[in-house]
């Protein structure tokens, strides 16, 4: 295992790559790191390269100057980090959360780059509606206010823990942990830009082709049914009939159930030859 540093638009970016093997990229969501994927990585059979970086402003990543947090702008800074790595074969990909919105709309403008695609809990669709928590970091002020009060010693631990209980009942307390220490000012900064950035309604203009780009390519969801902040209804929209949905897990599957993630993950990977 490796950890390893790559200058991604004058930015510095934070990779963990794990194994020997055809690559996996892991795409990580809100409010999370790489760690977030490490129960998973742990999990996954020879032949696998686990390549899991921090995004933007999460983890040890820094933000490039000027970013692109457009559909457009994200996917370009996908593909200077996989320029970074040079991973010159197609790769697998599994997205999550915020992660999804990044690795989908790269994958659309670069299907050949694509082997096998892994959707967990992540939205690319018009007519998703903002949860509670996005809804006040969308407003300026409350925002801020509100990362700001996350960012208080015992308060804001205090006030995340719920939210994740709520949202991930199967992530230790641990884990929970982790996810709060990785929620540092860079990342709520990020946050914020991102919620405030990245409007469903961007996705009505590519969401019909990135189906259609899904049907030609061989895809698995793998859902948490108790996710409270994106409905289990969504699990069905990604142009396969492939979907596991796990029902006693929430937003975090791969963290809250890495034993049977990992293996639905080798089957599909393995799959391919």
């Amino acid at each position: 295992m490796t950890s390893e540093f790559h200058d991604v638009q004058g930015a510095k970016v934070h990779v963990w790559r794990q194994g020997e093997g055809r690559p996996l990229l892991l795409l990580h969501g809100n409010p999370d790191s790489h760690r977030s994927w490490l129960p998973l990585i742990e999990r996954l059979p020879a032949g696998i390269e686990a390549i899991a970086p921090d995004l933007p402003g999460f983890g040890e990543s820094a933000i490039p100057r000027d970013q692109d947090i457009s559909l457009d702008g994200q996917a370009r800074w996908l593909d200077a980090l996989l320029d970074a790595l040079a991973l010159e074969q197609p790769i697998d990909l599994m997205v999550h959360d915020i992660g999804g919105v990044l690795g989908l709309a790269w994958l659309l403008r670069h299907p050949e780059r694509v082997r096998r695609v892994i959707v967990s809990n992540t939205i690319f669709h018009s007519d998703y509606r903002w949860h509670f928590w996005a809804r006040v970091w969308r407003r300026p002020l409350l925002g801020e206010l509100s990362m700001a009060m996350l960012g208080l010693p015992l308060v804001g631990r205090r006030l995340l823990d719920p939210t994740l209980r709520l949202g991930g009942p199967g992530l230790s307390k641990a884990q929970r942990d982790v996810i709060y220490s990785d929620y540092h000012a860079r990342a709520r900064a990020q946050v914020l830009r991102l919620y405030r950035g990245t409007n469903p309604e961007k996705f009505a203009a590519e969401e019909a082709v990135l189906q259609a780009q899904l049907a030609r390519m061989p895809v698995r969801v793998i859902w948490g049914r108790r996710d409270v902040f994106i409905p289990a209804e969504f699990a069905q929209r990604f142009a396969t009939v492939d979907v596991h949905m796990i029902d006693d897990v929430g937003h975090w599957v791969a963290a809250e159930a890495p034993e049977r993630v990992a293996a639905l993950v080798a089957e599909h990977l393995q799959a391919g030859g």
